[in-house]
């Protein structure tokens, strides 16, 4: 038992508390879970529980593992879910305003139910059910995407090597594309939402001159937005919001770096 067990916690917390871990999925500010993240998950909930909280084992318990959570810097909405009840179970809505907050709190849920349940990472199922039918492609990577299920590439699945970069920096990118062995045969493409505005050098004919890879296009959609790649810290509010919604699809890019393969 003690030299078998696996403490779930306690792993949560050395792997989380390595930056190198944390460079393959993406880091963000201290503050995203508490600006961010919970007010996305709460909507109009988040306004009563600043202003009317029921003061509870529940609310402390809740407050104490969103603190927790922000100590490590890698912090996606999903990681608050445990909290969410506990959350909602201490608001106290106002009699006068409570059919006005259920007609919001509704409304609210029904925006963001088409939000992420259909176009947040919604191009990670049709590219993998692309790529199930591209008989020369034998590697595939995937950046800034929700890791792919490969059982929907079928029989291709044994043939093709799917390579998930998760939030790789963008530093080193270029190199973990260009590392394969440069005899392999068949086709590499690269998996990247266009809101990804790093590759925008690979793609114009002026900057390909100067890279030492390009990528080419052949698929793409515009039922993608990569919400998790919400950079407010380093971008800003509106800019940030601009490029993730104006810039909104998934695409698929045949890789070359320039040694006469692709």
């Amino acid at each position: 038992m003690f030299s078998k067990a696996i403490i779930c916690p306690l792993n949560n917390l050395l792997y989380n508390s390595q930056s190198s871990n944390l460079a393959l999925h993406g880091t963000h500010p201290y503050y995203q879970h508490a600006i961010i993240n919970l007010p996305q998950m709460l909507g109009p909930a988040f306004v009563l529980l600043l202003l009317r909280p029921r003061w509870t084992f529940a609310l402390a318990s809740a407050i104490s593992g969103l603190i927790f959570l922000s100590m490590f810097p890698h912090q996606e909405a999903r990681f608050l879910l445990p909290a969410i009840p506990l959350f909602l179970s201490s608001l106290r809505i106002p009699a006068k305003f409570g059919k006005l907050f259920l007609i919001i709190w509704i409304a609210f849920n029904a925006v963001l139910a088409i939000l992420m349940g259909i176009f947040h990472q919604g191009g990670v199922i049709p590219a993998q059910i692309f790529l199930g039918t591209q008989a020369d492609v034998t590697t595939a990577f995937w950046w800034k995407t929700y890791s792919p299920p490969t059982w929907l590439l079928g029989m291709r699945n044994e043939n093709m090597t799917t390579v998930d970069l998760m939030g790789l920096n963008s530093n080193l990118l270029v190199e973990r594309l260009c590392s394969l062995d440069e005899s392999s045969k068949g086709l590499k493409v690269l998996v990247a939402p266009r809101s990804a505005i790093f590759l925008d050098r690979f793609l114009t004919l002026d900057q390909r001159e100067k890279q030492t890879m390009q990528l080419e296009k052949i698929w793409s959609t515009s039922m993608h937005l990569n919400l998790d790649d919400m950079d407010f810290g380093d971008d800003g509010v509106f800019p940030t919001v601009a490029r993730v919604f104006g810039r909104r699809g998934l695409v698929i890019r045949k890789i070359d770096c320039g040694n006469g393969s692709a």
